[in-house]
């Protein structure tokens, strides 16, 4: 597909620029990202579903299936994040994220393979190899697709992907479970398989189709808020941004990655909480939670860019600190109560309640991140962040539950009051955090006005 726009680069601080792309294509680019954000949560979550089955075939425990999800995927998630990051912001953003998706779909589909924790464990690890790249490129590609005023709602879509990725992950997963037995009998290929081996296969494949379809027909966009020239080794230039701005972004990042935390943790113990608190069963529990929290979350993806876009329209020059105080405030009360309902019907209404503001401080860390960054610093900076929420969010988010269920809160019901601990601990240290730096993230956002384009 061809787009509107010359292939020159812009200059920085008030030189001239090329027309925006035409908003058609702008908005088909964010469609392709919105898809290859939802398959990496799919392939990222939908280990949560499959807990129980694992386990009993792999004979591991709770703390061992806590590193699966957690560790695993977070360690190489974290290592590859700052590398793919700097290749962002001085390659072909298209080709890195193209080549993304292809490496952790065929992790994925490794993960099938899997007869063994320790091939499991390798293959979660390439799965966040690949997924390491998605974020940075992704954020960096929009700021180039879409002018300032316009980026929260583009960023807010994006984020639908998330709502998608962990619906479908809730719902395909289930179904696979349901179909695995038809699916060994028309193909003999999968009948030495066990059903959960059987849903990584079917969730994996896609991914390489739709990598083939961004390379054909997503161009790479012009740069532009480039404050400077592009670095080409060099780590001086964000290492000095960092430093300047520690107070703005290191509020931003940490409360980003405190939520985060507790979004994982609920991604992959909540199923599990239903499944042994209040005896669901597997398929049941997926259905029920992706069909519930899918139009949530859209509702949460929609309206984080909105409100935001709104704010910038009043003047409030910190409008993404205001949606992660909201998703901080929903997790202390809405999701400590998920956890320690009583009834399974109170559970899923604070979860729905929850998960009307789950992605409002992804969304709004990716906006004012944007919003206070140069373009040829963006993928770094986005990168770190990444590799931050891989070593906190995504290891603690996992594991930390997996440990205190197997050392504090010991037996079946002991999930209830370890999730409860995440939420309100994840929630209540964000809101402190967004106290501490908020007027940071304003006095930077000012200053960034000098090389902002509209």
């Amino acid at each position: 597909m061809a787009s509107s726009q010359v292939s020159t680069t812009a200059g920085h601080g008030d030189a001239p620029s090329a027309p925006w792309p035409n908003a058609r294509y702008a908005w088909y680019g964010v469609a392709l990202l919105v898809l290859t954000y939802a398959f990496a949560i799919i392939d990222r979550v939908a280990i949560g579903l499959l807990v129980e089955p694992i386990k009993a075939d792999l004979k591991i425990s709770d703390t061992e299936m806590g590193l699966l999800q957690g560790l695993a995927f977070a360690l190489f998630y974290s290592l590859f994040g700052f590398p793919l990051g700097f290749l962002v912001d001085r390659w072909r953003r298209v080709r890195v994220l193209a080549l993304s998706l292809t490496t952790w779909s065929l992790a994925t589909v490794g993960c099938g393979l899997a007869s063994s924790f320790s091939a499991l464990f390798v293959s979660r690890t390439l799965v966040g190899a690949g997924e390491a790249g998605v974020t940075p490129a992704s954020s960096s590609l929009i700021a180039d697709l879409f002018p300032p005023s316009q980026r929260a709602k583009a960023f807010g879509v994006f984020m639908l992907g998330g709502s998608i990725g962990t619906a479908a992950a809730y719902v395909a997963g289930a179904l696979a479970i349901d179909a695995a037995d038809d699916l060994k009998a028309a193909l003999p290929l999968l009948g030495g398989l066990r059903d959960w081996q059987i849903v990584f296969l079917m969730i994996g494949a896609p991914g390489l189709a739709l990598a083939a379809l961004m390379s054909l027909t997503l161009d790479e966009p012009q740069r532009r808020d480039l404050a400077g020239p592009v670095p080409r080794r060099s780590l001086r230039p964000v290492w000095d941004f960092l430093k300047t701005n520690s107070r703005a972004v290191g509020t931003v990042m940490a409360s980003g990655v405190l939520n985060n935390m507790v979004v994982n943790a609920q991604i992959l113990w909540l199923p599990t909480l239903f499944i042994r608190v209040h005896e669901w069963e597997a398929s049941a529990t997926g259905t029920t939670l992706g069909l519930l929290g899918f139009p949530c979350g859209v509702v949460s993806a929609l309206s984080a860019g909105w409100l935001m876009t709104k704010l910038y329209e009043r003047g409030r020059i910190d409008a993404p600190i205001f949606p992660i105080i909201v998703q901080s405030a929903a997790w202390l009360s809405f999701g400590t109560l998920t956890a320690l309902a009583p009834s399974p019907g109170l559970a899923l209404v604070a979860y729905a309640a929850s998960s009307l503001a789950s992605i409002w401080a992804t969304t709004a860390v990716l906006t004012g991140l944007s919003q206070i960054t140069p373009n040829e610093l963006r993928g770094q900076v986005i990168a770190v962040y990444m590799v931050t929420t891989g070593l906190v969010s995504l290891t603690l988010g996992g594991v930390s539950v997996g440990l205190l269920t197997d050392n504090l809160f010991v037996g079946p019901q002991g999930v209830s009051p370890a999730l409860a601990c995440v939420y309100a601990v994840g929630g209540g240290a964000s809101l402190l955090i967004l106290a501490w730096g908020r007027r940071a993230f304003a006095r930077s956002a000012t200053a960034a006005k000098a090389w902002s384009i509209e």
